[in-house]
């Protein structure tokens, strides 16, 4: 049997790296809005508050991002079931690929399934990130009641153990 094959469509070649090229600029821009040295040195509370304005931008970012392509890869686990084969009759690639039939495909949209519910989490793990964060950073202002300074004549430790 001759093994059959879909070749490679330019405009699809085009959205992929557009894709990669929007993904790319959001990872250098993010490295460039890193909070410098110097604030980490002088006032390591101001240059953490910065870094978290910066986290809840890529988590805003990230979650449109990695939302489309868990619906995109849902809707391509889905067709390739209902047709059997991947990819889907219709369908346009990036290169030539190779039709898979049968086991192949059905294994094919199952990992479709599961990277969709790992690009799902992958979108949330950046957002829980800023909120625990942000709690952090809010306990970081107030002063912590448990941590008192001892007095000077060492009246702390007479305290603490009932002497």
């Amino acid at each position: 049997m001759k093994a059959e094959f879909v070749e490679g469509n330019r405009a699809t070649r085009f959205k992929l790296l557009a894709f990669a090229a929007v993904v790319f600029l959001l990872i250098v821009l993010d490295r460039l809005t890193w909070p410098d040295g110097a604030l980490r040195a002088t006032d390591p509370t101001q240059a953490f508050k910065k870094s978290l304005d910066r986290l809840l931008i890529v988590a805003l970012a990230a979650v449109p991002l990695f939302g489309g392509v868990s619906i995109s890869l849902v809707w391509l686990g889905i067709k390739v079931k209902r047709s059997g084969q991947y990819p889907p009759p219709g369908m346009r690639v990036a290169v030539r690929t190779k039709v898979r039939r049968g086991r192949r495909a059905t294994w094919n949209a199952i990992l479709m399934f599961v990277l969709a519910a790992f690009s799902v989490v992958l979108a949330l793990v950046p957002l829980y990130a800023w909120h625990l964060s942000s709690r952090l950073a809010s306990e970081l202002g107030r002063p912590n009641k448990q941590m008192q300074p001892a007095p000077g004549n060492g009246a702390a430790d007479l305290r603490r153990w009932g002497a």
